[in-house]
């Protein structure tokens, strides 16, 4: 038998992540798989989470982030087919993840590069950081419902006969790959045209209150000089007077 290391146990909870989900994979399940006990792998895996994170470590070093070509949108695209592809091939691996909250280098390093590439946009910081936060929820979300449409059981006819428009959705047979890049463009495109226009519209609304400020000054500092010369015109027409 080989050494029992951490190559070895990696593959093994892979294996069995994959196959028997999150409810399937205990450390009893990989032990077995390994052929040795589950004390046995507490010598190299402090508990279940350590296990999750090798794991975790193990699929990103399997599959790396593609590399980066200079255009940010095209590499915001890029790294979003490569979450599709990844959580697509592992899907148990981020419910695992989410599940023992675990959070590794490899996995931070996507994040840094993520929103490297919105501030790459010309977004300010705080627009960057929405924009980032936002796209990937939501391409997260996009990916979760394609693999339960890809396998969730249809209405039958019966229940669509009086339903076209639903029964026409339902059996559309779409490139699921140019779906998804139609949704995450869209994605990017609009939420970087919307917060420019809502910076640009702020900036324009601020110039104008600016601007109306100092209208506002310099007539209440004409209106000062008008009165300051109708006194000095007064006194000296007492004066005269005298």
């Amino acid at each position: 038998m080989a050494e029992l290391d951490k190559v070895r146990i990696a593959a093994a909870a892979l294996a069995i992540a994959d196959r028997h989900g999150v409810d399937g994979f205990t450390m009893r399940a990989v032990a077995d798989a390994l052929d040795v006990t589950p004390m046995a792998l507490y010598h190299h895996v402090q508990d279940k989470a350590a296990l999750v994170t090798l794991l975790v470590d193990t699929v990103i070093r399997k599959h790396p982030l593609p590399p980066t070509a200079g255009a940010w949108q095209d590499d915001l695209l890029s790294m979003a087919r490569w979450m599709r592809q990844s959580m697509l091939k592992h899907p148990v691996v981020a419910q695992l993840r989410h599940a023992y909250n675990v959070w590794t280098p490899a996995m931070l390093q996507m994040t840094e590069r993520w929103l490297s590439l919105w501030q790459q946009s010309a977004l300010d910081l705080e627009d960057a950081v929405l924009a980032a936060t936002t796209s990937s929820m939501a391409i997260t979300g996009l990916v979760k419902e394609e693999m339960i449409f890809r396998t969730m059981k249809h209405p039958g006819n019966e229940t669509l006969a009086w339903l076209p428009n639903v029964r026409a959705m339902f059996n559309a047979e779409p490139d699921r790959d140019a779906q998804f890049e139609l949704a995450v463009r869209s994605l990017i495109d609009g939420l970087h045209a919307r917060l420019t226009l809502n910076r640009n519209t702020s900036a324009r609304t601020i110039a104008v209150k600016s601007a109306g400020n100092a209208t506002h000054r310099a007539q209440r500092q004409q209106r000062g000089n008008t009165l300051a010369h109708s006194r000095v015109g007064r006194k000296l027409g007492k004066r005269s007077k005298g």
